[in-house]
């Protein structure tokens, strides 16, 4: 009977040992809603601000990418309207900045629904992560034709 145990336990060390060798490994989930969380809140910073990420699907495309599909429910800080004002009467932003972020203001008017501050919309993304030296990290937003680049 000690035998026994003695080989299960040889066994599930030695599938543990093998496990780390192969590179089995991808993100966690709570790695993903972290990471997502905080990507998509430097996106829309001051716009939008993530209450929710949820995982609804992911995928190794090697051992180093992985590419996880979420949604994310976030609640609006201002309209966008507002956030437009604010950011043009905003002195600590260079002009330069201030005209990449009127294109991107213009494109969130044509892509997103009407909203108003405290409203909450969800957004479904698709990020890449990429497993470095120092773990996984999510690298960037992926758009439907990036899906055969990588």
């Amino acid at each position: 009977m000690g035998l026994h145990w003695t080989k299960w336990f040889a066994f599930v060390a030695v599938f543990s040992l093998l496990s780390g060798c192969f590179g089995i490994s991808q993100p966690t989930d709570k790695q993903i809603e972290a990471m997502s969380s905080n990507y998509f809140n430097q996106q829309f910073q001051g716009l939008f601000l993530a209450d929710e990420v949820i995982k609804n699907n992911g995928y190794k495309q090697n051992d180093t990418h992985y590419v996880a599909e979420v949604t994310v429910k976030a609640t609006a800080q201002r309209s966008i309207d507002e956030y437009a004002k604010a950011l043009m009467h905003d002195q600590t932003i260079s002009a330069m900045d201030k005209i990449a972020q009127s294109m991107a203001i213009g494109i969130w008017k044509m892509t997103l629904p009407e909203f108003q501050q405290g409203d909450q919309l969800e957004f479904e993304r698709n990020y890449l992560f990429i497993k470095t030296d120092n773990g996984w990290q999510l690298k960037r937003e992926l758009e439907a034709n990036d899906q055969d680049k990588i």
